[in-house]
């Protein structure tokens, strides 16, 4: 059965968004773990943004098919949804803490007692009841709630920058697992061509050696060599196979009769537009992981905030209103008005020390959570570094095997020509063939290996999304 689409639960999270959290601040212990430009090496200090959709950049309506598809009904993303519901819905509880509670009441008894007269027992018997409304409320004279609301807020926003982040790790799998579909299939038709091409070449060496033109030993290597390429067509086709159902399960159980196919070879792929790269400081806002960091650690100093200030004591008001009468009969008809009015000071004496333990405990935590947001700033840093360093690296690659398969092309039509004309062994044609082959593989991987660097580069910089969507559950 297919989870609720995401964009459901999106809308219902937004329209229960809540308001109220502390302004942003970012420590300072982050922004210097974070260097203040990337090397010169790197270049392109353009501001521009990314596209939200930025996949579609690779003009392939199949592939924009999937990504819809999964961001639909991916599960990841379905629970990353629900966690936002959770998380909302605790912060409306938190928010709720500051109000008054208001109740009503309504009881009655009766009740029977024996009385003894003059020795022989006689009983009696009593009624009473009492209607009305109550309420009841904690001043919160020091902040403590208050902080508990931020807390429970910041929490809040955690979770939907987390789902933000779920969002583009689901929609850069979607691409990558689609592009590795599809760099599979291109492999699987290079050996597929070359099956037939060996076909025809192992048939024609049969008739020649029928005719005594060569001798038994290019039959028997032309034999050897299709059946390599047939073992390697069905190991490309298994892992074909297993990639596509990989695909599915991404996209939420898409069924497999609906798998939409490439439009568009791999080798024939659009160039792909630069990617603003922009400064590192940059990445505490594009990347949805350090926002949710900063909001934890925020959430983690406004309960060392709550842990202090539950030392102090607690102010409540209480008050009830309502009627009252000894005949249940005229409880609603004609009772007696009776209302109270009350405060109430607790301070706690003495608690074993549970309280101090409770500061240090989120002192603790605060400190754990300022560490992983600076974990975190200096390995999206290095992300970014390492994703640049591996897309350069595999455009060269990917140029330098398109040159090796031009050139090994010449170099089969070359050694195809020398064999017909006697010059040299079939060894030579076959050594020929299959370094083309392995050069025409070589280059689907180098292509899929450039646009997968391309994929990475984009989801260590944070994607296209836009801070004010998340920023709308404050």
């Amino acid at each position: 059965m297919n989870a609720l689409p995401v964009p459901l639960l999106t809308a219902v999270l937004i329209l229960s968004a809540c308001s109220g959290v502390p302004e942003r601040r970012v420590p300072a212990e982050i922004t210097a773990a974070v260097p203040t430009s990337y090397p010169p090496s790197v270049g392109q200090r353009s501001t521009a943004t990314l596209a939200d959709d930025w996949w579609t950049a690779f003009g392939d309506p199949a592939l924009s098919a999937w990504v819809t598809r999964g961001l639909a009904y991916n599960s990841d993303l379905s629970i990353a949804a629900a966690r936002v519901l959770e998380a909302g819905a605790l912060a409306r509880q938190a928010g709720a803490d500051r109000l008054p509670q208001l109740g009503a009441f309504l009881g009655a008894t009766r009740q029977r007692a024996l009385l003894p007269q003059g020795g022989v027992p006689a009983s009696a018997v009593s009624e009473r009841g009492q209607v009305g409304v109550s309420a009841s409320w904690e001043l919160d004279l020091w902040g403590r709630l208050a902080l508990q609301d931020a807390a429970a807020r910041r929490r809040y926003l955690a979770e939907g920058y987390t789902l933000t982040a779920v969002r583009l790790s689901v929609t850069a799998e979607l691409v990558r697992g689609y592009l590795r579909v599809q760099t599979l299939d291109a492999q699987r038709q290079v050996l597929q061509d070359n099956r037939a091409l060996l076909s025809e070449s192992l048939a024609l060496n049969e008739r020649r050696y029928q005719l005594g033109s060569i001798s038994e030993l290019d039959v028997q290597r032309a034999r050897a060599e299709l059946a390599d390429t047939e073992a390697q067509l069905a190991d490309i086709t298994r892992s074909l196979r297993i990639s596509e159902r990989a695909l599915t399960v991404l996209a939420g159980d898409w069924p497999a009769e609906a798998l939409p196919r490439p439009v568009a070879p791999l080798d024939e792929l659009p160039e792909l537009p630069p990617v603003p790269v922009g400064l590192p400081a940059a990445l505490l806002d594009r990347r949805p992981d350090l926002r949710a960091a900063e909001a934890l650690l925020q959430a983690q100093q406004a309960d060392v905030g709550a842990a202090r200030r539950a030392l102090l004591p607690t102010v409540s008001l209480s008050g009830r209103f309502g009627g009252a009468s000894p005949d249940l009969s005229a409880l609603l008809r004609d009772p007696l008005t009776i209302w109270s009015v009350g405060a109430d000071l607790l301070q706690v004496v003495f608690d074993g020390g549970r309280r101090r333990a409770g500061i240090a405990g989120a002192e603790a935590r605060a400190t754990q959570a300022l560490e992983r947001y600076a974990r975190a700033a200096r390995g999206a840093y290095g992300e970014v570094l390492d994703a640049l360093e591996t897309r350069r690296a595999a455009a060269a690659v990917r140029d330098a095997r398109s040159r090796q398969a031009a050139a090994l092309a010449v170099a089969e039509r070359l050694a195809q020509r020398r064999y017909e004309e006697g010059y040299s062994a079939y060894l030579e044609l076959l050594d020929a063939r299959r370094s083309r082959l392995q050069a025409r593989l070589a280059v689907a991987q180098a292509r899929s290996a450039e646009v997968d660097a391309y994929v990475r580069l984009i989801t260590a910089l944070g994607g296209g999304w836009q801070a004010a969507d998340i920023d709308r559950l404050q």
